[in-house]
């Protein structure tokens, strides 16, 4: 009895201490996934349900592979690929969150990333991608214009895209405001993200030169986390594109991890 409440408050407590120092509702819900789970595989232990618990098992370890094995390329990528870069004629921003009417530290590192491609590359045309949440008191455009103007690049070579809500219409939109004899684009998001960023352009025949820009370190366990959940979830909702794209999951992990 002891044990099963002491069990229960750390997890709650756990919940409590990670929602104050990680305001995330992601985060919350997929602790609070663990947290039954937890529960659950608890009870069958002690029950001796020998059946279920196998399957637990098998679940758990199914489960942590996938997981390995997608955090593992996404990490590759951002090892063989990010000190690739190239001149591009335009170059779209993808937004993140706002803190007011201000970037926050993820968005940042983004707009950063862009202000050194302006300083070697002075022509290029930038997109700002990015819609207004519900949360938002302006459009995450409007406020990664102001933090590039601001930063002495003229506002003639911004353009915005105000509608996308995704990362997918994030790319969809901007490549119609981009003319069709332009062949170099390229698409500057944080290191994290560009892996998933690249499948989802292969998926629309956009053809683009991925940027990549850092991550903040308080935030990288949750970004990294969600992202290979992400990418995890999109390889799975998308298996006939799998079959087609150039940007599979790395088979050759799979088989030095069998």
């Amino acid at each position: 009895m002891y044990t099963k409440f002491f069990l229960n408050f750390i997890v709650i407590l756990g919940f409590a201490i990670y929602k104050y120092i990680f305001p995330s509702s992601f985060f919350i819900n997929f602790l609070f996934f663990i947290y039954f789970f937890i529960i659950l595989y608890y009870f069958f232990i002690f029950k001796k349900d020998i059946l279920l618990k196998k399957i637990i098992n098998f679940i758990v370890l199914l489960s942590f592979f996938i997981f390995t094995i997608g955090l593992t390329t996404i990490i590759l990528d951002i090892k063989n690929n990010k000190t690739i870069e190239v001149k591009n004629d335009y170059v779209i921003i993808l937004g993140a969150g706002l803190k007011g009417d201000k970037p926050k530290s993820v968005l940042k590192y983004r707009l950063n990333k862009a202000l050194e491609y302006y300083k070697k590359y002075p022509n290029t045309i930038f997109i700002v991608s990015g819609g207004q949440g519900k949360d938002e008191i302006i459009s995450e455009s409007e406020a990664m214009k102001n933090y590039l103007v601001l930063n002495h690049i003229p506002a003639k070579q911004i353009i915005k895209e105000n509608k996308s809500k995704t990362t997918l219409e994030n790319l969809l939109f901007s490549k119609k405001l981009i003319p069709l004899n332009i062949k170099n684009i390229g698409v500057i998001s944080n290191d994290f993200h560009l892996y998933r960023v690249k499948f989802l352009a292969k998926t629309i025949n956009f053809n683009i030169n991925p940027i990549y820009a850092k991550t903040p370190f308080i935030s990288l366990f949750s970004l990294y986390t969600r992202e290979t959940i992400a990418v995890i979830y999109y390889y799975i909702k998308n298996l006939n594109i799998f079959k087609n794209t150039k940007t599979p999951l790395n088979l050759n992990l799979v088989v030095f991890i069998l």
